[in-house]
């Protein structure tokens, strides 16, 4: 039986996914895992060099034309035979003992549908990963700067959560996916990534409908990434930040359906994305 599936998915990735790769083969000796690797139509030489691997345990697949983040994703989980499915973005390096401290968390505590492990800077300071689930007061927060004003306060920084405490092992929303673990079972309750979100929120998403099914997410700070990030999104931040505004309205369209506030959002999201577009 295969223990975990990790699934990558590479877009002009070449200059990470080697260091990635080699983290992941070096972390455990003693789990039984199978490496998949799908390509969004990479025009630099990543899918060339996921074919190098030597891994018995590999599939490469080169989709021809880029389907975004969360179609790729659910390639993947289709070709997965694992127990537990861990997504992993291709600029991360697992640090020792990373894979073990996951697993044996998951199978010692079925009442937990996913975990995540404590990310870190390339100097190794902590990156603040993890969000509560957003709602229309926090976006008001961040819309207003009161977020950036206040950040470290739960009445007006609550989404970003910047007052967490990284040092010990907590119950959370919401982790960052650049390295998130979850059970087949699951997915298999929730279904899998909702493709209508292309390239975000499709995180958010996955881990409120673990808590809507009753099943609690951990970060494990025991287990620890290296994380290199925004390194995708900068490589086209534009158009990233076009993807991103919409797919947060199709989040609150989701979860959130209130005419008014959408409008209201829709509103904001905009004016918030021609700002970050010329200060980019």
């Amino acid at each position: 039986m295969i223990d975990i599936s990790v699934i990558i998915i590479t877009w002009n990735s070449e200059n990470e996914i080697g260091a990635c790769v080699n983290s992941l083969l070096n972390n455990s000796l003693n789990l039984n895992i199978e490496l998949i690797i799908i390509d969004n139509n990479s025009s630099d030489k990543s899918f060339t060099l996921i074919n190098k691997i030597n891994y018995p345990r590999l599939q490469t697949y080169r989709n021809p034309v880029n389907l975004g983040y969360t179609k790729a994703v659910n390639q993947g989980i289709k070709y997965s035979k694992g127990k537990y499915i861990l997504l992993l973005n291709p600029d991360t390096i697992l640090k020792a003992g990373c894979l073990d401290v996951m697993f044996e968390f998951l199978e010692k505590n079925r009442d937990y549908g996913a975990c995540a492990p404590l990310m870190l800077n390339p100097d190794s300071t902590v990156q603040l990963s993890v969000r509560s689930f957003p709602t229309y007061w926090t976006m008001f927060c961040e819309f207003t700067l009161l977020a950036c004003i206040f950040p470290r306060t739960r009445l007006f920084g609550k989404w970003k959560m910047k007052y967490l405490d990284y040092s010990k092992d907590i119950d959370i929303d919401q982790p960052m996916a650049a390295a998130f673990m979850t059970s087949r079972q699951a997915l298999e309750e929730t279904g899998n990534m909702d493709e209508r979100f292309e390239m975000f929120f499709n995180d958010v998403d996955m881990c409120k409908k673990i808590n809507d099914l009753g099943k609690k997410i951990r970060l494990l700070t025991s287990a620890a990434v290296i994380h290199e990030h925004g390194i995708s999104v900068h490589k086209d931040r534009v158009r990233m930040i076009k993807i991103w505004n919409k797919d947060c309205y199709k989040y609150f369209e989701k979860y959130h359906k209130n005419t008014l506030l959408l409008i209201w959002l829709k509103i904001n999201l905009t004016i918030s994305g021609f700002v970050r577009t010329i200060f980019r």
